[in-house]
């Protein structure tokens, strides 16, 4: 990946708008490998007089149409001539830039044009909660209640002190499930190279496993794997272990940190019936969205669920508030943006689950957001849904001088 430059000074506050100035969607130019449509974001950037710069799809094209390539994203990027833009397309300064969510897919060539206003902030700040170790640390730290109530017990692979596996004369004797744990690797996504574990054996197969393997950037995993007490007793969605993804927003406009959370999102269930049969399998335990159909909540709540997403819904606040406080915190120098951008905000995807007490415990925060819908029509419903939230916390807000109207919006998260 491109290293960017950080900000290391105060940002120019967005002044009136200029009447036709350019924005700049990177998207994949087969449809269907785009996690979210976006015809609808091209209406409201036109409703504020902002043009289509169609130049770098122009010279695509020419590059695309001999040699067949528009079936696969990743070979439009590795093959086609346009790869780096040339000069005249570099030194543009485009009022908005859209990058959009594709599948195993980025294109760079977009991250270092400058932009008043795009969909990314920098990753130095975004790990301060997307990483997975990182974030059970300052959540412990800077709401210890939160952290004490909505994470499990979580520590790294080595730490070998902290298991407390069930005994097996234990487990003969009282037919009863042993204490399991989940084993993730740190820097790892989309469920690889998971473990579940309930006694020493297992364990030392999994460091062995890990000892010897690399990651998706080519390195070794080691020790660089945390391990969770396993949530057994998960709420069940038609009988399968799911859990919910949450759609958090974070804006950094005019130097000021702003926070939202969407009151809808995705229901991701595993592929099998969920069970507590021996062995554990990732069909049953690990909920994927390869497994899953198109199913929203609330919408798609039922019984007990339904009976209890008022307390879901607040509890999510509340650790969406922790993780606010961390991501905002002076404590941390870490910069919001990269030069190259004025104002930012970054849509990003909070995994919870929830269990047969109704507690609510934070899974995981993804720096993608994760939109793709396997049926057309419900594309086009979550399109319509997260295009108008984002117009009317970012859009409206911003090309208006308005930023108020966003802290008075339903899903802002106020922080005391």
């Amino acid at each position: 990946m491109k290293k960017h430059n950080t900000k290391t000074a105060k940002h120019t506050p967005h002044k009136s708008h200029t009447p036709h100035t350019y924005f700049v969607i990177s998207e994949c130019y087969n449809a269907k490998y785009n996690d979210l449509l976006t015809s609808q974001l091209k209406y409201y950037l036109k409703t504020y007089n902002l043009i289509e710069y169609k130049k770098i799809h122009e010279l695509d094209m020419k590059q695309l149409k001999p040699n067949n390539l528009k079936t696969n994203c990743s070979k439009q990027l590795s093959i086609t001539k346009t790869t780096k833009l040339p000069p005249y397309i570099k030194n543009q300064h485009f009022d908005f830039i859209w990058l959009n969510p594709i599948e195993n897919s980025k294109d760079h060539r977009f991250y270092a044009l400058r932009a008043n206003l795009i969909n990314m902030l920098n990753q130095d700040r975004m790990s301060l909660i997307d990483n997975k170790s990182v974030i059970y640390q300052h959540m412990h730290t800077y709401c210890p209640d939160i952290a004490t109530k909505h994470l499990a017990r979580t520590f790294y692979i080595n730490e070998h002190k902290q298991y407390k596996f069930t005994p097996d004369i234990i487990t003969e004797t009282s037919h009863s499930t042993p204490q399991h744990y989940i084993l993730r690797p740190v820097d790892s996504f989309a469920g690889r190279d998971i473990f579940y574990i309930s006694n020493e054996k297992e364990l030392n197969k999994a460091i062995a496993f890990y000892n010897s393997h690399k990651n998706y950037r080519g390195v070794t995993y080691a020790n660089n794997v945390i391990a969770s007490e396993y949530i057994i007793n998960p709420m069940l969605f038609k009988g399968y272990k799911f859990h919910m993804r949450v759609y958090y927003l974070i804006t950094y406009i005019n130097n000021t940190f702003a926070s939202f959370m969407l009151d809808m999102g995705k229901i991701i269930h595993a592929g099998k019936p969920y069970t507590t049969t021996k062995p554990f399998t990732k069909i049953v335990h690990d909920t994927h969205l390869d497994n899953s159909g198109d199913y929203f909540w609330p919408d798609n709540f039922t019984g007990e669920l339904k009976n209890i997403y008022p307390d879901i819904l607040e509890q999510t606040k509340n650790i969406l508030k922790c993780v606010s406080n961390i991501i905002s915190h002076s404590d941390f120098k870490q910069q919001w943006l990269y030069n190259e951008h004025t104002n930012g905000f970054l849509i990003m995807g909070v995994d919870i689950m929830v269990d047969t007490t109704g507690r609510v415990f934070l899974i995981e925060v993804n720096n993608k957001a994760g939109f793709n819908c396997n049926e057309y029509k419900n594309k086009l419903k979550l399109e319509k849904i997260i295009f108008k939230w984002i117009n009317d916390i970012v859009l409206e807000p911003y090309y208006t001088n308005n930023l108020d109207l966003a802290m008075q919006h339903s899903t802002y998260i106020k922080l005391v």
